[in-house]
């Protein structure tokens, strides 16, 4: 038998002769580190440290730094100058003098600035002022737990060229529906600029039924090579033998924007006879208070008067 410092060398002239340099001692680090952790601990260390948007700043200085932005939120915009003398005196009070080490000026500043962006401190005065007014985002995170409960209807233009039936190049668009719970899109339609009403309505029945395998696809694609229970499905439904994986869904509520196709009478009436709908409900991004209308209230010449306090003369 060969000893264990042989079949390390051995693999070492192995990688070296395909192209990789490697020596006797990396095989031998090589080996400890799988024997201890596994196929991980032969992972680059590199790769495996964690990246942040502030480097490799101190914890204490940037904890100071996000104390002294902090502070100075609502009073008048200071210098940069100012406010590293100011980190410097919280970490004097903190950990004593000379203890830690402000940044030099430049790394200071960068560390500043990527700070006060990823935790939402406004570095200025009138970055303050700008934030301050913003109404409340009307977009908050969607949570749907069972398949149709939410599937949402969007089109747009792909920024590609493809050559038409008239032998012209345009761009397509592409018309697709997703529902939320599965991340997983019921169906799609891809046409030349211009989808019509009659297209998104049938985009929602094909979401209903199975679509069949074409002659050219793989078998892959079949929904009797998918994890869903087939067999049980062609039981239930005929249609299902033969079709291709594509989940069929009945969505419960549908969210779409204001686009002039999702709002016509043939979409809308589509979808009230497809889904068993709540009442409609306009979307989130398009939800504006209604705009009131100034009362004026007419002046009588009675109430007019003159700068000397005389009445006006007819």
């Amino acid at each position: 038998m060969y000893r264990l410092a042989e079949r390390e060398a051995a693999k070492a002239a192995e990688l070296t002769a395909a192209g990789e340099q490697v020596s006797v001692a990396t095989v031998g680090r090589m080996r400890a580190r799988y024997r201890e952790q596994g196929v991980w601990g032969l992972v680059d260390g590199r790769l495996k440290r964690e990246r942040s948007a502030l480097g490799r700043a101190d914890p204490r200085v940037v904890a100071a730094i996000k104390r002294a932005l902090e502070e100075q939120q609502g009073r008048s915009t200071g210098t940069l100058s100012r406010l590293r003398r100011q980190v410097g005196w919280l970490l004097e009070d903190a950990h004593g003098p000379g203890a830690v080490a402000v940044p030099p000026v430049a790394t200071f500043n960068r560390l500043v600035r990527s700070l006060a962006e990823q935790e939402g401190l406004a570095a200025t005065a009138a970055g303050e002022r700008r934030r301050a007014p913003r109404p409340v985002p009307v977009f908050t995170p969607t949570v749907a737990t069972l398949p149709g409960e939410l599937v949402m209807m969007d089109s747009t233009l792909l920024d590609v060229m493809v050559v038409c039936e008239d032998g012209q190049a345009r761009r397509p668009e592409l018309t697709m529906a997703v529902d939320v719970a599965t991340r997983s899109i019921t169906a799609a339609v891809l046409r030349p600029k211009g989808t019509k009403a009659v297209d998104a309505a049938v985009l929602l029945a094909q979401t209903l039924v199975p679509q069949p395998m074409r002659p050219n696809w793989p078998a892959y694609l079949s929904m009797a090579a998918s994890v869903i229970p087939h067999t049980r499905l062609v039981t239930i439904d005929a249609r299902m033998q033969g079709a291709a994986a594509r989940p069929v869904i009945r969505p419960t509520t549908v969210v779409i924007d204001q686009g002039k196709v999702f709002v016509s009478r043939c979409f809308l009436a589509a979808a009230e006879h497809l889904t068993p709908g709540a009442p409609r409900q306009p979307p989130a991004r398009h939800q504006q208070r209604p705009r009131q209308r100034r009362r004026h209230r007419p002046v009588r010449p009675a109430q007019l008067q003159r700068p000397d306090g005389r009445p006006p003369t007819r």
